[in-house]
């Protein structure tokens, strides 16, 4: 039987979450994995900043840092240029902390983690499809290790003043599954399926000072054509 690596339990989580999701009215708000936001779809419209911020590295709201903490083994390196549009730039840096949340619930054998819950709307897809990887990986006994890099970002315009589309490219050809009790890494070879392209939409927090969640999780298919480009 062919081991997996991590983005193949991925996607399948992604699935079965919509198909959950799309069988209960969609959880909180109404809303669903296939809610569409004029103006923020994955064709460019919106589209990347046309250059970094100037605020610096460690300005709030800059997926370059967080206060996620992942083992040395684990490296997340996001291709990413920072939005000159604050709302925007947050956005983009809550799509990268659930991607480091995700990994973190995956190291701490917890798909209830508390880091992940701060980094996802409740009840719906992201939420969803995060936990249902994470419960994967713990049955399995896995947890993750190597270089996931994300890279051919596109921003969405605000929508409502509190919805922004986030669709990014993940290369996880050197991002494999590590068995806990033993310490083996489980390698796979490179393929199709190493590159996927997402597509997230982040939520405005409510209150001042607190995080932009994913409110749903799709995902757009195998990548590799476009996230090679």
């Amino acid at each position: 039987m062919r081991l997996t690596r991590p983005a193949v339990s991925l996607a399948a989580a992604a699935v079965a979450a919509a198909l959950l999701l799309a069988g209960c009215g969609g959880g909180e708000g109404g809303g669903s994995q296939g809610d569409k936001i004029e103006g923020a779809d994955d064709s460019g419209k919106g589209g990347k900043s046309p250059s970094p911020s100037k605020k610096g590295k460690d300005s709030p709201g800059d997926f370059r840092t967080s206060d996620i903490k992942l083992p040395d083994d684990i490296e997340l390196v996001f291709d990413w240029e920072q939005p000159s549009d604050p709302a925007k730039a947050a956005a983009l840096d809550g799509a990268a902390d659930y991607m480091r949340a995700m990994d973190h619930g995956t190291v701490k054998q917890d798909p209830k983690d508390p880091v992940l819950a701060r980094h996802a709307v409740p009840l719906q897809t992201a939420a969803e499809a995060a936990t249902k990887k994470i419960k994967a990986d713990v049955d399995k006994g896995y947890t993750v290790t190597g270089k996931e890099r994300f890279s051919h970002e596109r921003v969405g315009d605000v929508v409502d003043g509190r919805l922004v589309e986030v669709s990014f490219c993940m290369n996880q050809k050197d991002s494999f599954s590590k068995e806990i009790k033993t310490g083996k890494v489980l390698r796979t070879e490179e393929s199709a399926a190493s590159y996927l392209r997402l597509s997230l939409v982040m939520q405005k927090p409510d209150k001042p000072g607190q995080v932009w969640k994913a409110r749903t999780f799709e995902l757009k298919g195998e990548g590799k054509k476009t996230c090679m480009g």
